[in-house]
């Protein structure tokens, strides 16, 4: 999804995490990528997304000081799932990214923390009414955890899944049109263009390769 925005022309600054439950993080799947430094210092993420457009590194402590410390509480205070803390999270990484546009893929089904619509569309709600009063656009997408969305499953097999879906002529996939649906929502907004053009924007770029040509450069 990053890449693919930034190969649109969109900047996009990520604050990835590492694994939580059952899931390896999207750092930790990074790291499985030979001498991929996902724990860049607040400088080299700054220069990396204005010379290429995209970083994914783990929030730090000059960023987020605060995050590491309150998530360690709601683990053991039982209050992982609850809504305002969960909101308060995602936003304080967001917000301090300086990012002007959000997009929120909110996962519902049994593979994710919203087990049903009614959750997810709470949370997708407070996250995106909590952007926009902090002065940013917002949009969110509920999406199915039900089952995989890709069909790989590992750290190192699932980079590799995703660099085959950014190369020219993979076939389109549950996978692909997912990441289609989040890059053409942060393209529309960052540029504020109507979604159909973003959309058709998104497709040409993963299918000449730009979407993968970004990715390598960040790597």
């Amino acid at each position: 999804v990053q890449p693919l925005a930034a190969a649109c022309g969109v900047y996009v600054p990520s604050l990835t995490g590492r694994g939580l439950g059952i899931t390896g993080g999207t750092a930790d799947k990074l790291e499985t990528i030979p001498g991929y430094n996902a724990s860049l210092s607040i400088e080299r993420f700054r220069e990396t997304v204005a010379a290429i457009g995209v970083s994914m590194t783990v929030r730090t402590d000059e960023i987020t000081p605060a995050d590491k410390k309150i998530y360690r509480l709601r683990d053991v205070t039982g209050t992982v799932a609850s809504i305002p803390l969960i909101t308060a999270s995602i936003l304080s990484k967001k917000l301090a990214e300086g990012a002007g546009a959000l997009v929120f893929d909110v996962k519902c089904g049994k593979g994710a923390f919203m087990k049903s619509i009614e959750e997810a569309r709470e949370l997708a709600n407070s996250l995106v009414d909590g952007a926009r009063a902090a002065g940013r656009k917002a949009a969110a997408l509920i999406t199915d955890m039900d089952q995989p969305i890709g069909r790989t499953v590992g750290n190192a097999c699932e980079v590799e899944e995703a660099i085959a879906t950014m190369s020219p002529g993979s076939p389109s996939s549950k996978m692909s049109e997912l990441c289609i649906e989040l890059s053409s929502l942060m393209v529309a907004m960052a540029k504020d263009i109507p979604i159909e053009q973003a959309r058709q924007m998104c497709r040409e770029k993963l299918a000449d390769g730009s979407a993968l040509e970004k990715f390598r450069q960040m790597v």
